[in-house]
């Protein structure tokens, strides 16, 4: 006797003849069968099944109470693609019923009387599609279940940022939207990291990532878990996300003490790192149609000045639009002639002369009216647009003192300062064009000065010093703009080719009420001096400023105690009306 392929296969016979439920029984038995079972009330078949299926049933079709095409149907309905396999046992085996039961899903038929080999053979066939059927649907199943949790894998990992594995952009506003669906009332910190980059791009991506891990678990450690989330928003923002307070104490108390958290030093590999930070707050109760929309609301709300925080106001989004509007404006400016330049005199005290004025760029659009230069110069620096704008400043100062010496409205002497942008002094060619205008010019040496910021010097000191040393080695006067408020080394500032240190407003606003501010202006004037350098103070505006300057030693200053900037032509009025009161 040959071993059956599916020794353990459960087997059930249900036909209401015992005799032949016995027959088959000891058939399959005696080869090699091992768990065969017999039943000879189809009404009992349900509560067999429910207790344990079989994996396959030898159905006879004519049987009292419940036939085998009523059983057949049961299964369908009961089961569908759960039902065993079904060998139907019948001696009609005319077409209709063959039909009726393949029909209903039966697989085969055992004809009666039963031939042993014809029985095998059907059983281990039929068996044989069953359990492949079965082991495929088991593979398929397996690999659903392994789809299922690497999708699920993927989901997490797509709410994840993969450095701090704290919740990213995506996962937080899944979670404020789901939050403020629930009308809860949430407060959104957006906190803005400064030196994140430089620290990237000095020590290594790797001393980056750890600081973004150590700033996490800084996070984490100062803010209560009940109800606050925080996450990456970007490489450089993180998000916060708090339950809002009735207080708004406690919100400026949740800020401060997030900017005290962070720009605290971090010790990463045994270095010190440190950094600035600026924070924008938003809460729900300002008006909103997403959680994206809240968030934006936050970093719009983010401060010009390190270490600061603010919350949202809908005048800061209106400054935005505005900004916006100037932008597209600016665009064609030149080309419509609203740009022009206005002069402020620059005076010397020590003999009361007007020796020179700084040009100043203006601009009067015929929609948006005037737009300060404190809007516009920002947004053209940022656009590159500041290189065409800083060519027309260069080119009109140029032409308006060419047309003054030609009719002999000011001194031999006199001297007109432009400003020029950082992104101009970083233009290798910068120097060389200015050359080669000045002489095309009709100017004669030294009549053209500029005037750079500290912060734009120290961007690239080498550019700039060899920028400089070319313009001075032509004669062209170099003033460093707003001294004191930047960043400047001493060491490089004696290596440049500077003649002119102008003391910031700043200083000279409280000159006489501050004493720091005093000893500030005092300093630098000391400074220059001893770097044979002149001293100009910008924002002169009470007649305690002239004394105290001139008690320092600076002797030459600008501002409103003057005059204003003005229009070329008024400009030169008022030189001829300041020229006249000396002479009385």
């Amino acid at each position: 006797m040959t071993r059956p392929a599916y020794p353990d296969a459960r087997i059930l016979v249900l036909d209401d003849n015992p005799v032949n439920v016995e027959l088959l029984s000891c058939l399959l038995e005696d080869n090699g069968y091992r768990r065969v079972e017999g039943e000879t009330d189809p009404r009992r078949l349900a509560r067999r099944l429910a207790q344990d299926r079989p994996d396959l049933l030898l159905l006879d079709i004519r049987m009292p109470h419940l036939d085998g095409f009523g059983v057949l149907a049961r299964l369908r309905e009961e089961w569908a693609e759960l039902a065993p396999p079904v060998i139907v046992l019948t001696a009609q085996t005319d077409k209709d019923t063959r039909f009726r039961a393949l029909s209903l899903g039966a697989r085969d038929f055992l004809p009666k009387p039963f031939d042993q080999f014809e029985v095998l053979q059907r059983i281990h066939n039929v068996l044989e599609v069953h359990f492949l059927l079965q082991q495929r649907s088991s593979r398929a199943r397996l690999l659903e279940d392994l789809v299922e949790q690497r999708t699920a894998e993927l989901h997490r990992l797509s709410l994840a940022d993969p450095v701090t594995e704290r919740p990213n952009r995506r996962a937080l506003l899944e979670s404020l939207q789901r939050r403020l669906g629930g009308r809860e009332r949430i407060l959104v910190y957006f906190i803005a990291l400064e030196g994140m980059d430089d620290i990237a791009r000095l020590h290594g991506y790797g001393v980056a990532d750890a600081l973004n891990r150590a700033l996490g678990e800084r996070l984490g450690g100062c803010l209560d878990p009940a109800g606050i989330e925080f996450g990456v928003w970007s490489s450089t923002e993180w998000l916060v996300l708090e339950p809002a307070p009735a207080d708004p104490e406690r919100l400026a108390r949740r800020a401060r003490g997030l900017i005290e958290q962070l720009t605290r030093a971090f010790e990463i590999d045994h270095l010190l790192l440190h950094l600035a930070v600026r924070v924008g707050v938003s809460h729900s109760g300002f008006e909103h149609d997403s959680a994206e929309r809240l968030v934006r609301l936050a970093s719009l709300a983010l401060p010009a000045d390190n270490n600061r925080w603010q919350l949202y106001q809908p005048a800061l989004e209106e400054r935005l639009h505005a900004l916006n509007r100037y932008r597209q404006a600016l665009r064609h400016a030149t080309d419509n002639d609203e740009l022009f330049l206005v002069y402020q005199p620059k005076v010397d005290l020590s003999c009361g002369r007007i020796t020179g004025a700084e040009a100043l760029l203006r601009w009067v659009n015929p929609e948006l009216g005037f737009i300060s230069p404190a809007d516009f110069i920002p947004i053209a620096e940022a656009s590159g647009d500041i290189l065409r704008l800083g060519d027309w400043v260069i080119d009109a100062a140029i032409g308006q003192l060419e047309l003054w010496r030609d009719q002999r409205l000011v001194a031999p002497d006199f001297r007109v300062a432009v400003n020029v942008a950082t992104l101009q002094l970083m233009q290798p060619g910068f120097a060389e064009a200015l050359i080669h205008r000045l002489r095309r010019s009709r100017l004669p040496r030294g009549a053209l000065e500029i005037e750079v910021t500290e912060s734009g010097l120290m961007q690239d000191v080498e550019l700039a010093l060899s920028q400089l040393r070319l313009l001075a080695a032509e004669g062209i006067d170099i003033a460093i703009d707003d001294f004191g408020t930047g960043y400047s080394s001493l060491a490089y500032l004696k290596s440049l080719p500077v003649s002119v240190l102008k003391i910031d407003r700043a200083f000279v606003n409280d000159l006489d009420t501050d004493a720091q501010g005093h000893q500030l202006a005092k300093t630098v004037v000391h400074l220059a001096r001893n770097l044979g350098c002149t001293t100009v103070a910008e924002g002169v505006e009470r007649a305690e400023h002239i004394t105290l300057l001139k008690e320092m030693g600076c002797l030459m200053v600008q501002g409103y105690w003057y005059s204003p900037p003005l229009r070329p032509e008024a400009f030169i009025d008022y030189c001829l009306q300041h020229q006249a009161g000396l002479a009385d």
